[in-house]
């Protein structure tokens, strides 16, 4: 069917204009058909004229000065202007709500309910540090993992509950209520919280009551609670730095030459079930192995017992190194467990013989740190 057949269809159109027979006229003329014409008043008339025709025929209207305007439609055309609307209704429906699913994959907002101490400004930020944000896919989410993973990261919550709505994810928190601490007489002071030798004291407020070069055991005051000269002291809150050199023993024992243990590679093993505490052997391991490690795996019913070989091994080692090596792995175990602001500045090796190819290599670290500890 062509184009134009589609076309085909009459419409009603109202003519306004001062010279309106003169309109007419121009119609016929321009072989414009039209048909049921009703004069209106002096200056309307209405009539149908084909729908392929309309064009045409405003062109015609307007170039005599006169107004046109569309009344009514029938015929095929339209029913393809019908369909036409309601072709774009349905696509503009499949359009949204395609777009309504793929939206609905996604969490585009994080309600949060908290209790007191806790607000939820530092809840989200602690959930974007886990990788939850808004926008990120329900796919993505496990809600159990991510209740794991925040009480990991906080220690104030008690409880948490995380839950998919819709493309909200609720979280609710309870928080934990720590008991009121009890109260107790205590003087404000500023103690040792480690023997040392003094080298430099700082007072905020209060008198230094050590001087450098002492030596101070753990608990001893450090400064007094007095400020001023003697006679016009004052009683203030102590406060200060104190610097000391303190002093760390470490050591660890080697073996430098004779035969040394070692594992081989080789392993066998035992499989067994464990019911009612008694064990039903699945498979039993040889083990003519005549040194070995031991490991028991423990796996709820099905257990296992590792055994991996170990040999006699010549060894020989250069006993400087050795020593040397033992102070650097001693020295980064130290350096652990220390502050910041501490500073190893010595060490002293002593090496005692075990006999057997065995030696103890024993260092005392001399370590610079604060000592100061406030009480209050």
């Amino acid at each position: 069917m062509s184009l134009e057949k589609l076309k085909s269809g009459k419409i009603t159109i109202e003519i306004s204009a001062l010279s309106i027979e003169k309109i007419l006229n121009a119609l016929w003329k321009n072989n414009i058909q039209t048909s049921n014409v009703t004069r209106r008043n002096l200056t309307t008339i209405r009539c149908s004229i084909m729908y392929s025709e309309y064009k045409q025929a405003v062109n015609v209207v307007k170039k005599l000065k006169g107004k046109i305007k569309v009344i009514g439609i029938n015929g095929v055309i339209v029913f393809i202007l019908q369909i036409k609307r309601r072709l774009s209704l349905a696509v503009g429906f499949v359009v949204f709500f395609i777009l309504l699913y793929l939206l609905s994959n996604n969490i585009w907002a994080i309600d949060i309910e908290t209790q007191n101490n806790l607000t939820p400004f530092e809840v989200r930020k602690e959930l974007t540090s886990i990788g939850i944000t808004p926008g990120i896919k329900k796919a993505n989410i496990n809600v159990y993992d991510i209740e794991r993973k925040m009480e990991d990261l906080d220690d104030q919550i008690m409880w948490i509950r995380v839950r998919i709505e819709g493309s909200t994810l609720r979280v609710v928190i309870k928080e934990k209520i720590n008991p009121p601490l009890t109260e107790k007489e205590l003087p404000n002071e500023v103690l040792a919280k480690m023997d040392g030798e003094i080298k430099r004291v700082f007072t905020v407020s209060g008198n230094s009551a050590v001087v450098p070069g002492d030596i101070v055991k753990k608990g001893d005051v450090l400064i007094l609670q007095k400020e001023g000269r003697e006679g016009f002291e004052k009683e203030v809150k102590p406060s200060g730095t104190v610097i000391a050199n303190t002093f760390y023993d470490k050591f660890m024992e080697v073996q430098i030459s004779g035969e040394k243990l070692k594992r081989t590679g080789n392993k066998d093993s035992d499989i067994y079930i464990n019911i009612c505490n008694k064990k039903i052997y699945l498979k039993k391991a040889i083990n003519d192995f005549e040194y070995y490690d031991k490991i028991e795996e423990r796996k709820g019913l099905l257990n296992k017992v590792v055994y991996f070989e170990k040999k006699g091994e010549q060894i020989n080692l250069d006993k400087d190194t050795v020593i040397n090596e033992c102070a650097l792995n001693l020295q980064k175990s130290l350096e652990k467990s220390l502050s910041k602001d501490a500073k190893i500045i010595d060490k002293k090796i002593e090496e005692d013989d075990l006999g057997n190819g065995k030696i103890i290599v024993k260092i005392t670290f001399t370590v610079e740190q604060d000592i100061a500890e406030k009480v209050w």
